[in-house]
């Protein structure tokens, strides 16, 4: 019997990420709920398989250790054919992409029978007989002591599989059949404590995790398809539910069939978001466009009206300038024929003086005479 270290468990990192495995009735479901103490995973007390996908559930430990524990479907699940229970089996790998701090095998109620030995020999082929050096063989539900079991060697079923593990160092550890009080719910006595604080220390102290393909496989697919979902999405809140899923699948706190499940509600939710925001962003431009459009009819018929009125007040400018030209050449015409008035008044009197002088003088030729001169030079005044 190998006892377990009592290293102090506040030196370990915080997170310890396990994997149960086991025949389909075996208890690994009721073992996880009894570890974490709540109905996190369904259970029944027969051989009839009744988790179908990866389960998870996780309890806070000591010191601040979250533990959590990766309930399987059987291997030799009597509802599904070994292909199908090997692809169901592989999805436990996005739960622990960095590997497992342990794989909890359990043995159904201390009874160790060709029906283990099967199992055990499926688990041995999937993970490699390296899976030993790093598991925790759990009788649940017996009476039998963890010393009695690893002194068997006479039992036809058992007794290889104890040397196997002794060379291993393989842990093992026993937890009691548990009462159930009237609300079914266990009756944790002393015992059933110790054996689940054995079993969580013994996890705590496993040393390095194993790794197998399929942990490198799921993150690859993973990081893909996170990527890839990523990608599609197009609108800021959408993105962000997108991250803040993607985060909870790589971190294996969201199951593989969830995460699809939430990849569909996010696109729908994008798209729709997507289709409302162009509807928006159409409208909107439709409404710069009607704006723009009676701005410049607005600033066109500002700009005909400016054209108006321009044109207008060039025209009566021209009016103005046409109708001071016509009185300024009224005037002038009116002027000359003043002048021209008086020049004639002053000319005939001249006429009439120089005739009256010449004919005083002269007699009627001298009147003629003088009539002329005395035309000739009023005129030539007239005109000075």
């Amino acid at each position: 019997w190998h006892p377990f270290p009592t290293e102090a468990m506040s030196s370990i990192p915080n997170t310890k990420t396990a994997l149960v495995v086991g025949d389909s009735g075996a208890g690994k479901s009721f073992l996880i709920n009894l570890l974490v103490g709540k109905n996190a995973c369904y259970s029944a007390n027969s051989r009839q398989s009744v988790t179908k996908d990866c389960q998870l559930a996780s309890v806070l430990g000591d010191n601040g250790v979250e533990f959590r524990f990766i309930d399987t479907p059987g291997i030799n699940d009597t509802e599904m054919e070994n292909s199908k229970v090997q692809e169901r089996l592989w999805e436990f790998g996005h739960f622990a992409p960095d590997g497992l701090n342990a794989i909890i095998v359990v043995i159904p109620r201390g009874r160790f029978n060709k029906a283990v030995h099967d199992d055990l020999v499926a688990m041995e082929e999937f993970f490699s007989d390296r899976i030993w050096k790093h598991s925790i063989v759990v009788y649940n539900q017996t009476e039998d002591r963890r010393e009695t079991i690893w002194e068997d060697t006479q039992s036809k079923w058992q007794s290889p599989w104890i040397l196997k593990w002794k060379a291993a160092k393989t842990s093992i550890c026993t937890v009691d059949e548990v009462r159930k009080d009237a609300d079914k719910e266990p009756i944790k006595d002393d015992r059933t404590l110790q054996a689940v604080r054995d079993l969580l220390q013994a996890i705590v102290t496993r040393e390095e995790p194993y790794r197998h393909d399929a942990f490198e496989k799921a993150r690859q697919e993973k990081v893909t398809l996170t990527q890839q979902a990523m990608s599609d999405l197009k609108t800021v809140h959408w993105r962000r539910e997108m991250q803040k899923t993607n985060d909870e699948l790589m971190e294996g706190r969201m199951s593989r069939e969830r995460w699809f499940e939430r990849v569909e509600e996010i696109t729908a939710g994008d798209l729709v978001e997507r289709k409302t925001q162009e509807r928006e962003q159409q409208e909107r431009a439709e409404k710069e466009k009607a704006q723009k459009k009676a701005e410049e009819e607005r600033e066109a018929r500002v700009a005909a009206q400016q054209a108006t009125a321009t044109a207008k007040a060039t025209a009566e400018e021209a009016r103005k300038a046409t109708e001071a030209a016509k009185q300024k050449a009224e005037n002038m015409r009116k002027e000359a024929d003043a002048r021209r008035s008086s020049w004639n008044v002053k000319v005939a009197v001249g006429t009439v003086v120089g005739a009256v002088g010449g004919a005083v003088v002269g007699g009627p030729l001298g009147a003629l005479a003088g009539a002329a001169a005395g035309g000739a030079g009023t005129g030539a005044i007239a005109e000075k």
